[in-house]
């Protein structure tokens, strides 16, 4: 209409300066308002609450547990190196019951057996035989139906000796059931619908009735693992070249004395590297 102010265009830089403003005066509002609750330079009038919340929800067989898995660790090994986890819902069902160290009961081979973790599923040497199923050998990784390689502990890095590092951190030799032309994976996830109605009513089942659970789970799997010679071994049960073993690795595993000293010697001991 005559008369009216015409509407003015606001350059776009006054927009851009209003929004790192209300950025600004956000930003220090939360600091403000951590200051006044949760900053230990500050009056932290939540810090109480926040601490009988936790309290309440505390758990003293969580923080048993807790120190108890420290404490195997350090049980069994000199160096623990972090390595990365599966999400809970893409590990084998395994883990629901027993923990990364699950050797424990001999104490002669326990981090030896433990070790092999690294390379293998429990089930590689749990695996129950039977007359008529064809077992075969592959390496699984549960992000990767056919994974590329190379694997870790086929190969020995020239210049250090030690094993050779990789990008795959995931991928473990595992058993399959071979029906024809298809390979089907003997493990068992806690994905599955059997295992996570277990996660749900573990707590309201009878010791007796959680063993009748566990023996679905314990189908194919055997108590006591295979003996060292069974993979130590030529023509053994692992065909290392077929699974990509550098071939002096192969001869080393193929040859390896601690299975001598392991199956013939009821005791044996460690010579003492760090004496002065």
């Amino acid at each position: 209409m005559p008369g009216e102010p015409k509407r003015l265009e606001h350059p776009k830089s006054v927009y851009l300066i209003g929004f790192i403003f209300k950025i600004i005066t956000l930003t220090v509002f939360i600091a403000v308002i951590y200051q006044i609750t949760f900053s230990p330079h500050g009056p932290a009038v939540l810090v109480p609450i926040k601490e009988k919340i936790e309290e309440s929800q505390r758990s003293a067989i969580l923080e048993e547990v807790r120190r108890q898995e420290e404490y195997e660790k350090h049980r069994h090994f000199h160096n623990v190196v972090e390595y990365p986890q599966l999400p809970e819902n893409m590990r084998p069902v395994c883990y629901i019951c027993h923990s990364d160290y699950p050797h424990a009961k001999n104490k002669k081979v326990r981090a030896m057996l433990n070790m092999h973790t690294q390379f293998f599923v429990c089930e590689t040497c749990h695996i129950e035989d039977k007359k008529d199923v064809d077992v075969v050998y592959r390496w699984y990784n549960p992000f990767n139906e056919n994974p590329p390689g190379p694997f870790f502990g086929t190969a020995y890095d020239p210049e250090t000796g030690n094993l050779q590092e990789v990008e795959d951190q995931f991928s473990k030799i595992s058993p399959f059931f071979k029906s024809g032309d298809k390979l089907n994976s003997a493990i068992q996830i806690q994905d599955s619908d059997l295992a996570q109605d277990y996660v749900k009513v573990r707590d309201q089942l009878t010791p007796e009735q959680r063993d009748n659970v566990k023996k679905k789970f314990h189908v194919n799997i055997k108590p006591k693992g295979h003996e060292c010679k069974v993979c130590h071994s030529r023509k053994g049960l692992l065909e290392y070249k077929e699974l990509g073993f550098a071939k002096n690795r192969t001869i080393d595993l193929e040859q390896l004395n601690i299975k001598g000293m392991v199956t013939k010697y009821e005791k044996f001991y460690i010579p003492n590297l760090f004496g002065e």
